[in-house]
């Protein structure tokens, strides 16, 4: 969020996985999960010995599709929440109505 927001600027090195767990309040396995997200998606470099950086050119997020699928998704996945409430209810009304 901070690399896309402009706070970390290109070359600019990260605290060390210890500190930015203290610092978010996680795991430093977590941290270090998180850091290979961003290496992944060509946010960040390590460099052996040096540390990681915030990568030069961060590549240009496309996310138009990508929300759309997420919406889409979305989508569907209430409708099913909808449909098992209704059938919940129903059952629910049926368990009320034995003697």
């Amino acid at each position: 969020m901070q690399i896309a927001a402009g706070a970390l600027k290109a070359g600019q090195r990260l605290d060390a996985n210890a500190k930015l767990a203290v610092r978010y309040g996680v795991a430093t396995m977590t941290v270090r999960h998180a850091l290979d997200v961003l290496r992944e998606e060509g946010l960040i470099v390590s460099q052996q010995g040096r540390g990681t950086f915030v990568a030069s050119d961060p590549p240009e997020l496309d996310t138009s599709e990508g929300d759309t699928q997420m919406t889409d998704e979305l989508s569907e996945i209430k409708a099913a929440l909808e449909l098992i409430n209704s059938r919940l209810d129903r059952i629910e009304g049926q368990v009320r109505a034995r003697p």
